[in-house]
């Protein structure tokens, strides 16, 4: 089971982007040594072995059937890649979503940290959002993974109309230094699963990247060059943030289980999409609309 191959390439380049694992020397050469043996009209990645496509198809269905949903199950063996799967999934209560998951990822490096990030993008939508989770605690979260002081920095919710050019610096802390890239790079043995996994995440983000760049875009004044760059940036800024999270699930073992992506997720699927820090805020966008009920907002 693969992803569509315009879901799958978009989702490489967020991943090459340098925003979580900072190298990926390892999987640059596993696509390279497997392009070329997919079948036509999908995108390359590992054909046989635990995490070949066929295997995956499998899993799935096991996993549904392992959450008590024999007819997700039925579909699941039809569907061709994971957008589809992905919408079939969501239709579906939270609790056999996160069974379901649970038992897909039992096998992948950082599993529990992917079947995680899979819940949550899978039901990330930005108008009305499934989730509603408080943003302080999660800003707080994703610093203290980072290991980094928040002393300092207020957490402030921006609507469109009050974004006035703010975020266009954000930075959401994510790059590594050198020294642990390298030793990430090293892990040749996540190759493959680091590929299956961004072959699946290119298809559960197909929905909320759509829908983002929807919902934003007729709010923000096309007129202003930094309202036209926010619209261009917003998806590759969640796509950023879903990749930086499987990367760093993949290699929670070799992090010491930090993934500081993942608060950032769980932002997202609250209807909060992280900007970054900047100047002293740390900014994010309610796309949903002006009305955030018992949390600061304010404008730049």
């Amino acid at each position: 089971m693969s992803c569509t191959r315009r879901g799958f390439l978009k989702t490489i380049g967020a991943a090459m982007a340098g925003l979580g694992i900072t190298r990926l020397d390892s999987l640059r050469s596993y696509a390279a040594g497997s392009a070329g043996g997919g079948t036509e009209g999908l995108p390359g990645g590992p054909i046989e072995g635990p995490y070949g496509i066929d295997a995956l198809r499998g899993r799935a269905v096991e996993a549904a059937s392992f959450a008590g949903d024999d007819g997700l199950a039925a579909e699941l063996k039809d569907v061709c890649c994971w957008a589809p799967a992905a919408t079939a999934i969501r239709q579906r209560p939270l609790d056999v979503q996160q069974r379901g998951a649970e038992y897909f990822f039992r096998d992948f490096p950082g599993g529990d940290q992917l079947s995680d990030v899979l819940l949550h993008t899978n039901n990330t939508a930005w108008r009305t959002p499934v989730f509603r989770l408080d943003p302080d605690s999660l800003v707080a979260r994703h610093y203290e993974l980072l290991q980094k002081r928040q002393t300092g920095v207020r957490t402030i919710v921006l609507t469109p109309d009050r974004l006035n050019g703010a975020g266009a610096r954000g930075d959401l802390g994510l790059m590594l230094d050198r020294k642990t890239g390298e030793q990430l790079a090293a892990a040749s043995d996540r190759a493959a699963p680091m590929w299956a996994a961004l072959s699946i995440f290119s298809g559960m983000m197909l929905d909320p990247t759509d829908d983002l760049s929807n919902r934003l875009t007729p709010m923000l004044s096309l007129n202003r060059a930094h309202d036209r760059a926010i619209a261009r940036a917003a998806t590759m800024r969640y796509s950023q943030i879903v990749i930086g999270a499987v990367q760093r699930a993949v290699y929670a073992d070799l992090l010491d289980g930090r993934n500081a992506a993942l608060p950032l997720v769980q932002l997202s699927s609250s209807g909060f999409l992280p900007l970054g820090e900047e100047d002293g805020r740390f900014l994010l966008l309610r796309v949903g609309g002006s009305h955030v009920t018992g949390y600061r907002t304010g404008s730049v």
